[in-house]
């Protein structure tokens, strides 16, 4: 057992220290260096002085920005109908370090929706006799509702359909598109 401790001791002593991926700085060559997890704080901390240096673990937003870490924020903006790809740069701007992505557009959608699944999802909006109503209102909508087993996200009549429901104030454009991915079918597809 010693053996094995004394094995592993250079290993834990070349290991990096831990970083905080939330903080960094920008480098020249358009890169970040990330904040350590511990910073050192000095003698003096709050005001008050100490014999030595003082390390604090999981540094506050205050302490790391005392010595020149900025927030460092990676997550993707939204883009409709566009995919992240990857980081190509990153920029400083208003005191926080961003990435700048490179987009690709968006493979176009062809979810097919399960009609209870759509049922249900805007029932729970307080929209479904709203839509049953439009529904029923028209014969030709009424056949196609009664003929399909699956709705066909793509399919004009039922991109009118979902466009005629925000237009009426059922729901938000917002919404609508979460009860249609909520109501996605576990039926196979072939395209």
């Amino acid at each position: 057992m010693k053996r094995i401790l004394l094995l592993l001791l250079p290993v834990t002593l070349l290991a990096a220290p831990p970083q905080n991926h939330g903080y960094g700085r920008l480098t020249t060559t358009n890169t970040v260096e990330y904040a350590p997890a511990t910073l050192n704080l000095g003698n003096v901390v709050n005001g008050r002085v100490y014999p030595h240096p003082v390390k604090a673990l999981h540094p506050s937003a205050a302490q790391y920005a005392e010595q020149g870490w900025l927030p460092v924020v990676t997550n993707p903006p939204a883009r409709p109908g566009l995919v992240p790809v990857r980081i190509v740069r990153w920029e400083q701007t208003d005191g926080t370090i961003r990435a700048v992505w490179s987009w690709k557009e968006a493979p176009p959608r062809n979810l097919q929706l399960s009609k209870m699944r759509l049922k249900t999802y805007l029932r729970e909006a307080g929209a479904w006799d709203g839509v049953w109503a439009m529904i029923s209102a028209d014969p030709s909508r009424l056949a196609d509702w009664n003929d399909s087993v699956v709705l066909d996200e793509r399919d004009p009549s039922v991109q009118t359909m979902f466009s005629a429901i925000i237009a009426a104030g059922l729901v938000t454009s917002n919404e609508m598109e979460e009860i249609v991915v909520s109501s996605v079918t576990e039926i196979e597809v072939r395209q």
